[in-house]
């Protein structure tokens, strides 16, 4: 669900386009027998899952897609709040795909409002990834956008197919509920500054935890540069406005977290090739409609 605002800024992603898959065919993840399994595939499209319903609680998705595409699968979850509909949230949608820093603002606004996201992943054929959300009983949906991102970046509005997923209420007190994230995991916070806190070293395979401490939105989508990449070197790319790829990027395996919201927080597991990725975040701003990754939400690490 991110939104370009330019066509350099869609440029610095398409040049991270897929590579032939060398990498492994699972990623691994650690969860213990509680954790209920969801296998999710998208084809850029569409999302199938391999069960529809779910008990109340942590739930690991393991994200996989079938589109060879540049865009590979995009994958988001998320619920209605109060009383927003699935017409207002495509209405949020457009708007935040908007050309127009105002209206795409606007999107963001209504996005941070109408809906809880938690997730899931970008991932690329391949290099399947798993997400672990704790999730209370309510009706869920999953869309993807993959397909809507060519080499130019989007155009137009997406008008995605979603996908039901029901998570039942169990018993007991869900307010006692525990964090399901591994406290043994490096912790990245997605911050109201716009900005990625966390460690620049993190597992070529392994897990990383998202927490949007924000007021706002956020993706966390990694893209390989070249190493010795450094984040005065993106932002100046991005402050220059040229409409060429940037001369940092490589071709490579793109994979991320996608949509969290505010208050939020989500594990993903992957098993990518090691080397230098840059972090970054598309979201309009809800007050300029400018991607954040334009106004410094990025962050160069390394996977080892």
């Amino acid at each position: 669900m991110r939104r370009l605002v330019s066509t350099f800024a869609a440029l610095a992603l398409a040049a991270a386009v897929p590579v032939a898959a060398a990498g492994s065919a699972s990623a691994h993840v650690g969860d213990h027998h509680h954790v209920t399994t969801v296998w999710v595939t998208g084809d850029g499209s569409q999302v199938s899952l391999s069960r529809s319903r779910a008990d109340a609680g942590p739930i690991s998705f393991h994200v996989s897609t079938s589109n060879t595409g540049p865009g590979g699968s995009q994958i988001s979850l998320f619920r209605l709040l109060g009383k927003a509909t699935i017409n207002t949230f495509k209405a949020d949608l457009a708007n935040e795909f908007s050309s127009t820093p105002a209206t795409a603002a606007k999107g963001t606004r209504g996005l941070n409002r109408h809906i809880s996201a938690t997730g899931l992943a970008d991932v690329q054929k391949g290099y399947p990834a798993s997400v672990r959300v704790d999730l209370r009983p309510g009706t869920y949906y999953l869309m993807d956008l993959g397909s809507f991102f060519g080499p130019m970046g989007p155009s137009g509005a997406p008008n995605p197919a979603l996908t039901t997923f029901v998570v039942r209420g169990t018993e007991g007190d869900s307010s006692a509920w525990k964090d399901g994230s591994d406290s043994h995991t490096p912790t990245i916070w997605l911050t109201s500054a716009d900005r990625f806190v966390g460690p620049r070293h993190l597992p070529a395979e392994g897990s990383v935890t998202f927490r949007n401490v924000a007021d706002t939105i956020h993706v966390a989508q990694f893209s390989p540069v070249k190493k010795g990449t450094t984040d005065e070197q993106v932002q100046a790319y991005y402050d220059s406005g040229v409409m060429t790829p940037p001369p940092f990027a490589l071709n490579g395996p793109a994979f991320g977290l996608d949509v969290l919201s505010a208050g939020t927080h989500a594990t993903l597991t992957y098993d990518m090739p090691p080397g230098t990725y840059v972090l970054q975040c598309f979201v309009s701003d809800d007050v300029t409609g400018m991607p954040h990754a334009l106004m410094g939400m990025h962050k160069v690490v390394v996977l080892k």
